[in-house]
């Protein structure tokens, strides 16, 4: 009895692994995750809408792992970078023009987005793990929903929608203002931009209600960017 009940569950974790790889292929197909790498720079300009304010917003990326994002907030330029090994920010709000280090779930959050590739490509080179964890609907499509499990603890939620293929939600947990909070993004307006498929607006939820919208409005790939733009100015 034992020994059926174990080939019973060697055959479901067979058949899920099947069905894992199978809505990967899909996705990372659909998505154009082959003309992603080659896409060495992303350069994108946009707003960020919340609490009723409109932020002009930029973000320029570059292989391997850095990236440099600016907000505009009551005429003062918030700027946060990852050079590849570390991250800094200047906040002018918090009253010092100077560079400054910055740790923990801020730095691991900016080293994520230095990754062109995103979490779910190569996720097993990364130590995270991916498993099914059933379906939902999302805005109207049906979605499989996969659990992503990685190195540094944090769990997230990606819904991938059965028909497209792509992300149409991300789940996740972060720690806004020292609460742990579930933030929930939402992803529509997918564009192509070199051939890769790219959402020009996120929407973040967070207990059900919006507090912030990104919308794009230019997105350019392999343009000139320097690395002297992701390094920390001297003298900080």
């Amino acid at each position: 009895m034992a020994f059926t009940v174990l080939m019973a569950m060697a055959v479901l974790m067979s058949a899920q692994a099947q069905d894992l790889d199978k809505i990967l292929d899909q996705h990372f197909k659909a998505a154009g995750q082959k003309n992603l790498q080659k896409i060495n720079t992303i350069k994108a300009t946009g707003t960020i809408e919340s609490m009723g304010m409109e932020l002009p917003f930029s973000m320029q990326a570059k292989r391997p792992g850095m990236v440099r994002t600016e907000v505009e907030v009551q005429g003062a330029k918030i700027v946060n970078v990852y050079d590849g090994e570390n991250a800094w920010t200047i906040n002018p709000l918090t009253g010092s023009s100077m560079a400054v280090d910055l740790t923990g779930t801020e730095a691991e959050g900016l080293k994520e987005q230095s990754d062109l590739d995103g979490p779910l490509w190569n996720y097993k080179e990364k130590g995270s793990e991916i498993s099914l964890d059933g379906t939902a609907n999302v805005n109207g499509m049906e979605c499989d929903v996969l659990k992503l499990q990685k190195k540094n603890g944090q769990t997230d939620y990606y819904f991938i929608d059965r028909e497209e293929h792509l992300i149409r939600k991300l789940r996740t947990s972060r720690t806004m203002n020292g609460t742990p909070m579930e933030i929930e993004a939402y992803m529509t307006d997918y564009r192509d931009v070199d051939g890769y498929k790219m959402p020009f607006n996120t929407e973040q939820r967070a207990g059900g209600q919006t507090f912030m919208t990104l919308e794009m409005d230019k997105v350019e790939a392999n343009v000139d960017l320097d690395d002297s733009l992701f390094s920390k100015p001297s003298g900080n």
